[in-house]
């Protein structure tokens, strides 16, 4: 049992690296992908903003039109004024054209909020446009930090593959198998000691998850039999040579 012990940690602390390896791999691919949700959610904006502006612009053609044919219909009143023949006739005259010119006030006033609001929403596109261009530049410097980072831990990571292979060779299949498993769930640490935690009492937990353990445990790896887990965290255990 000592020299499976003795494998298991040489494994252990490739498998510790390896991990490493992959977390740090992971983090970069991670930011890339933020910024780039960060660069969809600018386009969305964008998109949107201009959807926005389309029906706001449709919507200001229309008032244009329509306070086009009312100042004709002001026109055309005013004329009529003009050839009235009676009081009661030009007092209709003059009432519909104050309230032709009330609605196109009431349509030009609309039309200048609409214009307004379509000057915000392109200003707000410019900054957004602007802040896109930033967050784009960003997704090109997180790319090329991942292609720096994997050209460089390459040769570690085939290096420590390559270890990884030999502390394994001389493990039962059984046990490295029991190994790779919790190695994967643990991030490659899948070794820990059974700690004392009192000096007069046979007291013992797990370092990895601070489960007590049971003197049948701790008897069996005393004796160096087999290979013994935590039945919490289902790491290997092992105690430290006092």
């Amino acid at each position: 049992m000592g020299d499976t012990l003795e494998a298991l940690r040489r494994l252990q602390t490739v498998e510790v690296q390896l991990a490493e390896l992959r977390r740090d791999r992971e983090a970069k691919e991670r930011r890339i992908e933020h910024q780039r949700r960060l660069v969809r959610r600018a386009d969305e904006n964008l998109q949107q903003n201009e959807h926005t502006i389309l029906n706001r612009q449709m919507r200001l053609d229309a008032f244009q039109l329509d306070v086009s044919s009312r100042e004709q219909l002001i026109d055309k009143h005013r004329q009529a004024l003009n050839s009235a023949k009676t009081n009661k006739e030009y007092a209709g005259i003059l009432t519909a054209l104050n309230t032709e010119k009330a609605d196109n006030a009431k349509l030009e006033t609309e039309m200048l909020q609409l214009m307004e609001e379509i000057q915000a929403l392109k200003e707000e596109d410019s900054v957004i446009s602007t802040n896109r261009e930033a967050l784009q530049a960003e997704v090109a410097k997180a790319e090329a930090a991942l292609s720096v980072f994997e050209k460089q831990s390459r040769r570690k990571n085939e290096t420590l593959l390559a270890q990884r292979d030999a502390c394994s060779e001389s493990l039962e299949p059984t046990t490295l198998s029991t190994f790779s498993r919790v190695a994967e769930h643990h991030d490659g640490e899948a070794l820990v000691p059974a700690i004392k935690i009192h000096p007069k009492r046979d007291d013992y937990v797990c370092s990895g998850c601070n489960m007590t353990l049971t003197m049948e445990v701790i008897s069996m790896l005393q004796s160096q039999g087999t290979i013994q887990v935590c039945k919490v965290c289902e790491r290997i255990l092992f105690l430290e040579p006092v």
